[in-house]
């Protein structure tokens, strides 16, 4: 590396000229153009996708946002000057493909006739509040985590060539079919049955951070979503007719479920990447199309149009629509719902939000309704202890504060819940069983130890009033492993069904989860049907925190009117590889472990069995994908997750926490809230959300775990059992003026 940093230095000599880049990059434009129209001319053509097919509700919305689309040309055009200027510099010397790569990495280059400019952010208004797109969050980088970027990596990608082509086996080989690794790995096992301790809120909020967090959309064309296979899944396309961003997951004639519908081929689409900030070649970076802090971008968007279109523009509140015999509002209706739902009848609702994924299942619907509903409800008590105020700052003072309770819901309930209680509640109760009362507590102690220390480590969870673990030289970007792959495991705890409980407590009703996605109908079937589905989350368990995953999203996921749907664990394989994510032994050894060199190195973290079903499906134990590899490892103690992914999560919540200027407990800042505000906003939990914004009277302190005699329902109207956050805090001298 260092002799060809040499040999490049000086520019007559080196293989890489500018006016070689400059023909690389003309070139790459010209194909990347060429693409853009052969996608088009096959779309007119007739290779589209069926409305309500799998595929089309796969795509949530078929048209890329125009920034986006912009953003995704140029990208493209990038991507085709790299390789270009690979095999130009590669064939006429003795620069081998990797040796070009690294140093690309650590020399950037622009051509010098491209339209991008380095990302520049201007800075404008006040420093009280954070941007609706994530701009200008740290004033050093005030690209950092905004709507668009790329998302970061903590190891080299993945690719075949480096560069963007799908990865491939040590051998050259193709890697194991993702949907026959799904089948046979992660295939439903009715026995495993449901968590002995979370309930289904538990992986609920967990989606609803993830949305919070991540939304990498898929490649389109200017007429919608792109099609690759041939109708009904009945096989792949012909090449001849096959758009370049197409990498469909072919179907085995024996598989075990789609074989009885004859399908061959799922649809699958590579995701949008974006172009670099300094808009250098280089390898292929995914794009978040949301902001990556943890911001309420769900409830109020990432988007400043948007976002302003969710306003009432009066007294602060988000726009809601009210429903004979219901207390609380709804959100807003979208303007055209045969496009974005999966409806039986146009009188069934069909959302708007800040995210459009919300109309996904009626569970995320319900979530997103009690957010709204605390909104509106903050604005309201604000408004009363402070007429003066502006609808503007209304509306920010009660975006601030729910973004304060959403962030410490996560971090002080959640993330402790997932990373330090489950197993010590798990083992206790089995020990227990099994009369070994002391080996239960010993597990305890070591288990909390674990935990919290891990979490003390990183930040992630601090002891005092106010934190001042704020670091402008950490990017708050989400880890591409964490979007794609890490995260994901949260996939393996939705439950079958979604539950309703009536106020009687004397029945409940069960509905197979793949009748509702793109149809949040149940949320309005009758006016008590809101509170029978908050009920029903927090009565109803979880999947077990395993690889078995549920049929309704293996074999049904966005079916519609089908009898069959995608398979989101198959998904979630070939998207790591979409994105170019490192093998699981990379991570291994960036996490601490140490690197196997055979299948049986895995025995530490991984059953016998998994390790057996690995080596009959994987060439090489360097092939294994992440997402496969760490949702196999045993449960690390303390967590819900094996230590690879563990490992990988919170490193992302850390920086999530420590590189957003805004975070609610941030102390000595100017948009830092009073001791006073701190304490009541540590009152926050997601038992009182419920109480406040639903008629649910009673609810276990912790909610995020079912009722248990160690976690029983409490009135909502014991305020020593669940406290309330008193917003009385806020209230300011009637003739202060404001900023």
């Amino acid at each position: 590396m260092e002799c060809l940093n040499k040999h490049f230095a000086e520019e007559e000599d080196s293989p890489i000229t500018k006016e070689l880049v400059s023909e690389s990059f003309r070139c790459g434009r010209e194909l990347a153009r060429e693409a853009r129209q052969r996608a088009s001319k096959l779309v007119r053509s007739g290779v589209s996708l069926e409305a309500c097919s799998p595929a089309m509700l796969h795509f949530f919305s078929s048209k890329l946002a125009g920034d986006t689309k912009k953003a995704s040309e140029l990208s493209n055009e990038l991507l085709s000057a790299t390789k270009i200027l690979q095999m130009k510099v590669c064939s006429t010397s003795d620069v081998t493909p990797n040796t070009f790569l690294s140093f690309l990495e650590n020399n950037p280059v622009q051509p010098r006739d491209l339209s991008c400019k380095p990302t520049k952010v201007c800075c404008v208004g006040s420093s009280k509040y954070r941007s609706i797109d994530g701009a200008c969050n740290n004033p050093q980088h005030p690209a950092w985590g905004r709507r668009g970027a790329p998302f970061t990596r903590i190891t080299a990608p993945r690719y075949a060539d480096g560069i963007y082509a799908m990865p491939v086996a040590r051998s050259g080989r193709p890697l194991p079919n993702p949907r026959v690794l799904s089948a046979r790995v992660f295939a439903d096992n009715p026995r495993a049955g449901s968590s002995r301790l979370l309930s289904a809120l538990n992986m609920q909020w967990g989606q609803f951070i993830t949305h919070d967090l991540v939304f990498q959309v898929m490649e389109a064309t200017d007429e919608g979503g792109i099609q690759c296979c041939l109708g009904d899944g009945r096989d792949v396309l012909p090449q001849s007719m096959l758009n370049d961003k197409c990498i469909p997951i072919c179907v085995a004639e024996d598989d075990p479920f789609y074989r009885q519908h004859g399908v061959r081929c799922l649809n699958f689409v590579r995701s949008v990447t974006a172009p670099r900030e300094d808009c250098s070649l280089g390898h292929a970076e995914q794009m978040n199309t949301v902001t990556s802090f943890l911001d309420g971008s769900p409830l109020y968007s990432s988007d400043p149009k948007l976002a302003a279109k969710l306003r009432t523009k009066c007294g602060g509140r988000l726009k809601e629509e009210t429903r004979k015999n219901c207390k609380g509002g709804f959100l807003p209706s979208v303007d055209d719902k045969s496009a974005v739902c999966d409806l039986r009848n146009s009188s069934e609702p069909c959302y708007l939000a800040g995210d459009n994924r919300i109309n996904q299942t009626p569970m995320l619907a319900a979530l997103h309704t009690l957010l709204l509903r605390e909104h509106n409800r903050v604005a309201d008590i604000l408004s009363g202890l402070n007429p003066l105020w502006s609808d503007e700052k209304l509306y920010q003072e009660a975006r601030k504060i729910v973004i304060a309770e959403i962030q410490h819901i996560t971090y002080q309930e959640w993330l402790p819940l997932n990373f330090v209680a489950l197993l010590w509640q798990v083992d206790t109760l089995i020990l227990s069983l099994s009369g070994d009362i002391i080996g239960a507590y010993k597990f305890f102690a070591y288990a909390s130890r674990a935990g919290e220390s891990y979490l003390r480590y990183y930040r992630i969870s601090p002891t005092s009033l106010y934190s001042r673990d704020y670091n402008e030289d950490v990017n708050p970007g989400v880890i591409n492993s964490f979007g794609a792959a890490a995260f994901r495991f949260l996939h393996t705890l939705v439950p079958d069904t979604i539950m309703m409980c009536p106020a009687s407590g004397q029945a409940a009703y069960l509905h197979k989860l793949s009748d509702h996605y793109f149809n949040p109908g149940l949320m309005e079937a009758s006016p008590d049907s809101f509170d029978e589905i908050i009920r029903g989350a927090i009565a109803h368990r979880s999947g077990e925190a395993d690889p078995h995953c549920s049929a309704e999203i293996t074999t049904l996921l966005f079916k519609s009117h089908n009898p069959w749907g995608l398979d989101l664990v198959a998904m979630d394989i070939q998207r790591g590889r979409d994105h170019g994510i490192a093998s699981y032994n990379d991570y291994r050894e960036i996490c601490g472990l140490q690197r196997a060199r055979t299948f049986q190195d895995l025995a530490n973290e991984i059953s016998q069995d998994r390790i057996n079903a690995l080596a009959a499906l994987y060439e090489s134990v360097d092939d294994i994908d992440l997402f496969v590899g760490g949702a196999l490892e045993h449960a690390a103690p303390g967590s819900v997750l094996g230590h690879t992914f563990q490992c990988v999560v919170a490193e992302q919540f850390y920086r999530t926490r420590v590189g957003d200027r805004f975070f609610y407990d941030n102390s000595e800042m100017p948009h830092s809230f009073t001791p006073e505000q701190l304490k009541e906003l540590k009152k926050a939990s997601m038992a009182r959300l419920v109480c406040d914004n639903s008629r649910v009277r009673r609810v276990q302190r912790r909610a995020f775990e079912v009722e248990s005699a160690h976690n029983p329902k409490s009135a909502c109207d014991d305020y020593s059992a669940i406290p309330c956050v008193d917003l009385t805090a806020w209230k300011r001298p009637k003739f202060e003026l404001y900023d």
